[in-house]
């Protein structure tokens, strides 16, 4: 039986999309049978409109909020795990949901990436995102975009850029999606941990075995090879590197990669693997990557 005698308190960024995340968590929750309210915190991260990179990362989207579960203002905090760090706090612990959407999503009124003029601008700061795009098209320029989806939309729409590269989930999310001028980047490989949302909490709260209740087994698979593979090569979520992990039809685990370098975004190696077993096809990439990062 659920140990809460009073509303949950979700933590959340006050953002569109992490506040329908929060409100989607609290669904799940309800269908418990467990009442809650969300507490939105601003983050330091919807402060500063330059490329994270410059400021020490992703983890300036969740400092506020792991405070705040210190402070004992919230109960539980609501994040997109690609906005967790991959080196993890053992004062934390979280749960995932199952992932939607994993995929990346150009959007353009003038075409797809292949159809754009030569040497056209697209709003992105990720360098994961630049160093994939420059695969398909070595010509096009970015423009450093950062923001919520509408504030990115706008720009779009204002002619600032030409396209930009955002998470399909998010778009979804929202109902912003348009097969008009919108277009899946299968061949993108996304961020560790992208498309799951992760309910954070204190590691020695006295709930978390009922918060477990919002964990999908097959999620949680997938994002720990992911992460692990991040970690095991020693970079950050802010790194060029990308890794997707998936069970396929025939039940096998499959993981791509792809691990840049950020004095020269055009170098970018990419592997993929299927088999049997998680273990052996984490080591199988890691190795791989590893050794041809030495060639």
């Amino acid at each position: 039986m659920f140990l809460f005698s009073q509303q949950l308190k979700i933590g959340s960024r006050s953002s569109k999309l992490a506040l329908w995340q929060a409100e989607f968590v609290a669904k799940q929750l309800k269908s418990l049978g467990i009442d809650s309210t969300i507490v939105p915190i601003k983050t330091q991260g919807d402060k500063i409109d330059k490329p994270l990179y410059e400021f020490g990362g992703k983890g300036l989207f969740i400092k506020e909020l792991e405070k705040a579960l210190i402070d004992g203002q919230i109960d539980i905090a609501v994040h997109s795990l690609k906005d967790m760090s991959v080196f993890e706090d053992k004062t934390f612990e979280f749960v995932v949901l199952k992932r939607d959407y994993h995929v990346d999503t150009f959007v353009s009124f003038k075409g797809n990436i292949f159809e754009l003029e030569k040497h056209a601008k697209i709003g992105t700061s990720s360098l994961r995102r630049q160093a994939e795009l420059l695969r398909l098209r070595d010509d096009i320029e970015f423009m450093p975009l950062r923001g919520n989806l509408d504030t990115r939309l706008k720009k779009l729409k204002s002619g600032v850029v030409d396209g930009i590269v955002v998470s399909k989930s998010g778009l979804m999310r929202l109902g912003l999606y348009d097969e008009y001028y919108m277009y899946d980047l299968d061949v993108v490989v996304p961020a560790a941990g992208q498309g799951v949302i992760a309910v954070e909490f204190l590691r020695d709260s006295p709930f978390k075995d009922d918060l477990k209740k919002l964990e999908d087994e097959e999620t949680r698979v997938c994002i720990e090879a992911e992460r692990s593979f991040v970690v095991q090569l020693n970079a950050s979520c802010n790194y060029p590197i990308g890794a997707y992990a998936y069970f396929n039809k025939d039940g096998e685990f499959c993981m791509r990669v792809s691990y840049g370098f950020v004095d020269n975004l055009k170098r970018l190696i990419r592997f993929s693997l299927c088999d049997r077993s998680p273990i052996f096809v984490l080591s199988k990439v890691v190795d791989e990557v590893l050794k041809r990062i030495k060639q």
